[in-house]
């Protein structure tokens, strides 16, 4: 499979996970568990625009959101596209480092396979390890983290075209253990908005009929 295969999965499944975040979690403990994943999204925005020759004009983080503005990059095509590729591009380099300094002896992550790599998160995702801290914070920030924009879809298209031409071993296990950790960031953001869906209506108030009405409603 080539690397623009996964680059397309990587991005389907970002874009979903932003949508839950930003859609179904808002609630005031969960925004800033993910604020990492923001800061780091718009700080590769801003590096990749000041080494293209840029100027970064307004930089703003928040636990919701995030944004850069900035001048055209001096370098031409290839500078907007850098721009817009780097969240993604120096994501995968920090997940790669991640992996290879904490999670690489406890998850054992060796393969392609991406169904390996999925239970290997599941069975390791344990809060009583720093790997497993290291883990879920991986988790709660890779979408934010890796997501484009439809902004930034304007400038990478040709980018992804390349990728299809591309194969190789290495990135192929880094860009399928992303997927792996992007697969269970969605499992978990769904299994949250079920609980408290639950909880909600728990909290829910019993309806009581009005004594001066006939009408019952339940």
């Amino acid at each position: 499979m080539t690397i623009g295969i996964y680059i397309l999965i990587i991005m389907a499944l970002g874009y979903a996970s932003v949508y839950l975040r930003e859609r179904w979690l808002i609630a005031g403990w969960m925004m800033p568990l993910t604020w990492l994943g923001i800061f780091i999204h718009e700080s590769c925005h801003a590096l990749a625009c000041i080494l293209t020759g840029g100027r970064v004009t307004g930089f703003r983080v928040t636990a919701r959101e995030g944004y850069v503005t900035h001048y055209r990059p001096k370098v031409p095509i290839i500078g907007p596209m850098l721009t817009a590729v780097a969240p993604m591009f120096f994501g995968l380099i920090i997940i790669g480092l991640v992996d290879h300094f904490w999670l690489k002896t406890s998850l054992n992550i060796t393969t392609i396979n991406i169904w390996d790599n999925f239970v290997q998160v599941i069975i390791n995702l344990n809060p009583l390890t720093l790997s497993g801290w290291i883990l879920i914070a991986l988790l709660l920030n890779i979408g934010v983290m890796l997501g484009p924009s439809l902004a930034d879809l304007k400038n990478i298209w040709p980018l992804i075209l390349i990728s299809f031409f591309i194969r190789s071993q290495s990135l192929a296990m880094i860009l399928s253990l992303v997927i792996a950790l992007m697969l269970v960031n969605l499992m978990l953001f769904i299994l949250i908005i079920a609980v408290r869906a639950i909880v909600n209506n728990k909290k829910l108030p019993a309806a009581y009929p009005d004594p001066a009405s006939d009408n019952f409603n339940s």
